[in-house]
């Protein structure tokens, strides 16, 4: 919360309406993150708390008595400095739901301005030494007075909605209370925006998703918040998600949320004002990285009350090894006196003479002579046989049935030449008689 200069002209305040008509659908989580996303964004907050259940204050740390400020800022129809609070963030101030809160909407039945109460209030803030950037409505889960009197009072209407049937089949009737309860008001409403909630892997889940998008495309941020059990396990000890678990699933969306928030109010990069998809998406980043480090300097700040020296520790130690390993490494320059070792001559040797064997076949390979001449000497071996015939029938066929013909020559005339062989000298006469078997005919 800050201070106006009387003199400083104050831009207008975004007032923000969280609702939902069932229990359940993640509206205080949703809520309650988007103002602490805010507040790191460097935005001065008030969340008004409406709804009587007090969730979030809770979550804030407020406790209720017996006349909140939201109580007292529907009855008396302003708001001062006394009816709000300030929290454990600098920048964000709370007006706590009191006990009587429930109770007085009976009060409230009872006046002729009973639904403009709250807008009546929040118009007087321009008027206010107080000044904030958004006002957040915590609704209860129910369309009673109170949600009425946020639904009148709010520029931008958020609605989370689960992905159940049960919310999808309520989404037209709450819709419809929101344009009849606007008809007629000059105060301006910018938009109603659908927040997906609580979205798992399930097929049905997705069918469900789907089917929103197609029906209200327009209307559906494009941010998702999925189920993740960070989400249970924060709200049973009563603490926002983006301080008990920001870097968990459901907190990162969160903030995803928040930056398309900011985006909604800023006007875009197109001439109309509206923004290209990947434009869009740049200054969304910009916005998560400052929120980032909003939710990042808190704990590590002396002067905030979420100082955690546990914090500051691990923060310290992470900055310590970031720098050890961005140390930049020693440049290797090449030894002059190096020598290379037995093993690596051995190894290169090995290397080099496998290249060359493999050069000198493929050299050999390339010629039909070198085939012919490698393929007779596989042929006469019976181990070989097969490979050498099937490799010199394909270098020359002639030639293959020629050194064939030769072997069944040799082999059918085996004891005949070995007999001649032996009987005979060079100063006989006498001849060798060998049998010449046919000639197989060609195929």
């Amino acid at each position: 919360m800050t201070q106006a200069p009387p003199d400083q002209l104050l831009p207008s305040t975004e007032i923000i309406a969280a609702v939902s008509v069932q229990e359940g659908a993640g509206t205080t989580t949703a809520v309650v993150n988007l103002a602490l996303a805010l507040a790191a964004a460097g935005r001065s907050v008030l969340l008004i708390d409406l709804d009587p259940k007090g969730r979030s204050s809770q979550m804030l740390g407020c406790e209720s008595t017996a006349r909140g400020g939201a109580e007292r800022i529907l009855l008396e129809a302003s708001l001062d400095r006394d009816m709000v609070v300030e929290t454990r963030i600098r920048e964000l101030c709370l007006a706590t739901a009191g006990t009587g809160l429930s109770r007085v909407e009976s009060e409230l039945a009872m006046m002729g301005d009973s639904q403009t109460r709250l807008y009546q209030a929040l118009t007087k803030l321009s008027e206010s030494v107080l000044h904030f950037e958004h006002v957040l409505l915590d609704c209860p889960a129910s369309l009673d007075l109170l949600t009425r009197n946020a639904l009148i009072a709010a520029h931008r209407v958020m609605v989370p909605l689960p992905c159940d049937t049960k919310a999808l089949n309520g989404l037209p009737g709450l819709l419809t209370t929101i344009n009849r309860l606007r008809a007629g008001l000059s105060h301006p409403l910018y938009g109603i925006h659908l927040l997906i909630s609580g979205h798992d892997t399930e097929p049905a889940s997705q069918v469900l998703v789907d089917r929103v998008r197609q029906d209200y495309g327009r209307m559906t941020l494009l941010s998702e918040i999925p189920a993740d059990d960070a989400v249970h396990e924060a709200t049973r000890q009563s603490r926002p998600l983006l301080i008990h678990a920001p870097r968990s699933e459901a907190g990162q969306a969160l903030l995803s949320m928040a930056s398309e928030w900011l985006t909604l109010g800023e006007p875009g990069n197109q001439p109309d004002g509206t923004w290209l998809f990947d434009a869009r998406q740049a200054r969304m980043e910009q916005h998560r990285e400052r929120m980032l480090k909003g939710l990042s300097r808190w704990p590590i700040d002396r002067s905030s009350p979420l100082y955690d020296t546990d914090d500051v520790m691990r923060q310290q130690d992470a900055m310590a090894l970031e720098a050890l390993y961005q140390t930049a490494a020693p440049v290797r320059r090449i030894r002059l006196d190096w020598r290379p070792k037995r093993k690596t001559l051995q190894r290169g040797g090995l290397i080099a003479g496998i290249a060359i064997i493999i050069l000198v076949i493929l050299g050999w390979l390339s010629e039909a002579d070198h085939r012919i001449d490698i393929a007779a000497g596989l042929v006469g071996s019976d181990h070989y046989w097969k490979a050498g015939s099937v490799l010199l029938s394909r270098a020359d066929a002639v030639a293959y049935r020629e050194l064939l013909f030769a072997v069944r020559l040799v082999e059918e005339n085996r004891e005949q030449l070995i007999l001649c062989n032996d009987n005979t000298n060079p100063t006989s006469g006498l001849a060798c008689m060998i049998h010449v078997p046919m000639a197989s005919p060609r195929p």
